[in-house]
């Protein structure tokens, strides 16, 4: 959200600034500097968490942790220290990482995931991204009003396919606008990356190859299980659980 705020700016001032009675010579942007801006402010919040844990003496452990068996957590910390930890209950919170295309692995510089593209170093000057829902579209605006060439690809008849139609079909109009390239109802056949830039096949409308600088892989999250967790999964490897959430 930081960044969005950031791109929101950058796209106020250049393009509707005479609006509100600014007016500039040479607008320009030091992308190190908004990458920055959002780490300061994540960083800001998980302090502020940091200090109500400690105001309201909750124990916490930084470290990696794994449910050996039912009530027994064991947590191996920064350290190198392990720590055992015992309970009635334990709640599971591990979230999620970015789901993987088949035969196109992140590698953290052609090809990431939304955890990279949050402290990408240099800011790519084109870039394909995979899949249109929240976390595709978001980036979409965002590398869109510094500059950089995006194309937009989705499987599914709209962007945003889980909003309203209404509401997907005004969003792409106003992606169109601004130069985004929205491929829908166009699926990914091919895919090759290289240490220079991806190539992604395309069939839709029409059948062509994308060439990018990089490319965002936003088709969705998969669940990050701690290790030794002896629990049943479900189809999509999540934690079944009943109706309760145990």
């Amino acid at each position: 959200k930081s960044l969005l705020r950031n791109a929101e700016l950058f796209h106020l001032m250049k393009h509707r600034a005479d609006e509100f009675g600014f007016a500039f010579d040479n607008l320009s942007f030091d992308w190190s500097k908004v990458i920055k801006r959002s780490r300061n402010v994540a960083d800001k919040n998980a302090g502020g968490i940091e200090f109500l844990f400690k105001k309201n003496k909750v124990d916490y452990i930084l470290g990696e942790a794994s449910l050996e068996r039912a009530g027994v957590v064991t947590v191996k910390s920064k350290d190198g220290k392990t720590h055992t930890l015992e309970g009635a209950n334990v709640l599971l919170a591990t979230g999620v990482v970015s789901r993987a295309m088949p035969g196109l692995p992140f590698n953290g510089t052609t090809v990431i995931g939304s955890r990279e593209a949050l402290v990408l170093e240099k800011q790519p000057k084109s870039i394909v991204i995979i899949g249109a829902g929240a976390i595709g579209v978001e980036f979409a605006y965002f590398f869109n009003a510094f500059g950089t060439k995006v194309t937009l690809v989705e499987m599914l008849p709209n962007i945003l396919p889980l909003e309203d139609t209404e509401a997907s079909q005004t969003l792409e109009k106003a992606f169109a606008k601004l130069g985004i390239q929205v491929l829908t109802g166009t699926k990914v056949v091919k895919t090759e990356a290289s240490k220079d830039g991806v190539k992604i096949s395309v069939e839709g409308k029409k059948t062509e190859t994308l060439e990018a600088e990089t490319c965002l892989v936003a088709i969705g999250v998969q669940p990050l299980l701690p290790g030794g967790a002896a629990v049943k999964l479900t189809e999509r490897g999540y934690i079944q659980t009943d109706a309760r959430y145990q």
